[in-house]
């Protein structure tokens, strides 16, 4: 069975409701509203590994090297075979989460791309999880 785990803060929560309204297999959710990189570190993994992960962190943290060891941490401590990294609309949290992402070889997915009423959460997380399920 595929086996899918959604990691993050609001960004994952909202990405998580869209997909599983989409996708026939539920994809497991940690995710919690204004999560900072420090309390998903603090989080206890799932002991199974996952076909794929999607990852929403880093928009409610500074960007700098804490936040890259973070997250480099929490990397580090999912087994899977496949990341998508939710990148933050703010540019500097989005270039320390790509360089972690690039650092494993992960994918990447720009919520820049997508229209935001915030700078921070998309207008629509079902465009996003159409993005992600193509």
């Amino acid at each position: 069975m595929f086996e899918c785990l959604i990691l993050g803060d609001s960004i994952g929560v909202g990405t998580a409701q869209a997909i599983n309204a989409r996708y026939a297999r539920q994809c497991e959710v940690q995710a919690v509203e204004r999560a900072t990189a420090e309390q998903i570190l603090g989080w206890r993994r799932p002991p199974k590994s996952f076909g794929a992960a999607i990852f929403a962190m880093g928009s409610n943290d500074a960007a700098g090297t804490a936040l890259a060891r973070k997250l480099l941490s929490i990397r580090a401590s999912v087994r899977t075979r496949r990341v998508i990294w939710l990148l933050p609309y703010a540019r500097q949290q989005a270039y320390v989460v790509s360089s972690v992402a690039a650092t494993f070889g992960d994918e990447t997915l720009d919520l820049a791309r997508f229209p935001s009423r915030d700078r921070i959460h998309p207008a629509s997380y079902g465009d996003v999880a159409r993005t992600l399920l193509r």
